[in-house]
């Protein structure tokens, strides 16, 4: 594999700064709906932080295809960093923090997911062969989720602390181990972030790589903003079986996003009745799902073709959504929670593996900002939907996994439908679709 050396130093960046990220983006939910039992105000915040993320995905999709992708890494982490830190100071000052400062860490974060993964896949597909697309992306795949495991395991213990005896007389030692976590708070878990971001630009700085191929970044005299934009909307115009491939392969991971920020929270504290450990636990499995998902694909499903591949995991989604909205058991949302992870992990490496070969590099970015707007416009339809007050009562939030779960279903008949079709779009063709002329 070429360039073995950059790509393992990208891996550790990326988990090291995508591990308080996720207790970052676990605590900051559940903190306004459990602790504020303010619910209604932050699926508000989040409708519009998703709203302004179409703006902001349009021209992060720019930045990725306009400038070096280890600049804007090294730029993204810095930008980040810098905000979460002097949030954190300002809590340690005052030792508590208003909530704009706590949903501006929330929207940094979420914004810097916009322009961070398509950069990562950019700069992944750059210096890697087209063989090895699939192994690479599932690399990432599996670095991202075993942090992820890290932080939902320790965000499950600092969201509500920890107070435990571990008795070993059972197994004939004379032994009590007392265990005590305190709980953090919001201040705290934002430093911790802060510093990850510090650790990641460090690293950054020394990779050293050989594209794979030339990129052809935009150029000034190429237009503005709109006019490079229009380009990856061409591109999907006159592609537009990639456009409707694009849009129902996304399909799990709008229906996650939606879960994860805005039901997940409702769900366990309404309807299962449970505590932050939950919280904490689900992400867990989660990421142990989508870790093994990693694995999985590397060694067993890549054998099939990538469109089946979506379509089993589409119906699988569906079906895990479907078991939320009818069960109350704890330990069934565990596994549940666990495919979810599974399937929004697989169609990911096998969509990003897949539009690899479709798109060309230098419009990879602009492209995505296209999907990045269409995606988002769909969840926001579903966040408005569910900021009905209905939904926060009692347990009908297990009608907004149903409502997911009709869309997920919805997007896999669509792939089944055209499968053949699709499948035709790689079949004995080496170079991408082609592109449109800028």
């Amino acid at each position: 594999m070429k360039n073995k050396k950059a790509l393992n130093l990208l891996f550790v960046a990326n988990g090291i700064s995508g591990f308080a990220q996720g207790i970052t983006m676990l605590s900051i939910p559940w903190y306004f709906i459990h602790v504020r039992n303010e619910s209604g105000m932050w699926m508000g915040f989040y409708a519009v932080i998703t709203l302004g993320s179409i703006f902001w995905g349009l021209y992060a999709g720019a930045l990725v295809d306009g400038f070096n992708r280890k600049d804007v890494f090294l730029g993204t982490n810095f930008i980040e960093g810098l905000i979460v830190l002097s949030v954190a100071s300002l809590g340690f000052k005052e030792e508590v923090l208003p909530a704009i400062l706590i949903v501006m860490v929330f929207t940094t974060t979420f914004y810097g997911y916009n322009i961070h993964y398509p950069n990562l896949y950019a700069f992944a597909q750059e210096i890697s062969d087209p063989k090895d697309y699939t192994r690479v992306t599932s690399y990432i795949e599996i670095v991202g989720q075993s942090t992820s495991i890290a932080a939902a395991a320790l965000g499950a213990i600092l969201l509500e602390g920890m107070n435990t005896t571990i008795d070993l007389t059972n197994l004939g030692i004379n032994l009590s181990i007392p265990i005590q976590v305190r709980k953090w708070e919001l201040h705290e878990i934002f430093l911790l972030d802060g510093i990850t971001y510090i650790l990641s630009f460090i690293m950054i700085i020394f990779i050293r790589h050989k594209p794979v191929r030339n990129v052809t970044q935009i150029e000034a005299d190429e237009g503005d903003l709109t006019d490079r934009l229009k380009v990856g909307y061409d591109y999907l115009k006159k592609n537009p079986l990639v456009t409707i491939f694009g849009i129902c392969s996304y399909a799990i991971f709008i229906v996650v996003l939606v879960e994860i920020f805005s039901l997940v929270p409702i769900y366990i504290s309404a309807h299962l009745q449970r505590g932050g450990d939950v919280v904490g636990l689900t992400e867990l499995m989660y990421a142990s799902g989508s870790l093994i998902s990693g694995f999985v694909i590397s060694k067993v499903l890549r054998s099939m073709p990538i469109p089946r591949s979506i379509i089993l995991l589409t119906f699988l989604t569906t079906i895990a959504f479907f078991i939320c909205a009818v069960t109350r058991a704890v330990w069934i949302f565990y596994i549940v929670s666990f495919f979810i992870g599974f399937a929004n992990s697989g169609s990911r490496i096998f969509r990003v593996s897949f539009l690899f070969k479709l798109i060309p590099n230098d419009l990879t970015g602009r492209v995505n900002s296209i999907f990045n707007v269409i995606t988002t416009v769909i969840r926001i339809v579903f966040i408005l939907i569910f900021w009905i007050p209905f939904f926060s009562q009692g347990s009908n939030i297990v009608y907004a996994f149903g409502i997911l779960g009709c869309f997920t279903l919805l997007a896999g008949i669509i792939l089944l439908l055209l499968y053949n079709k699709v499948l035709k779009l790689t079949k004995g063709q080496e170079q991408p679709v082609a592109a449109v002329k800028q």
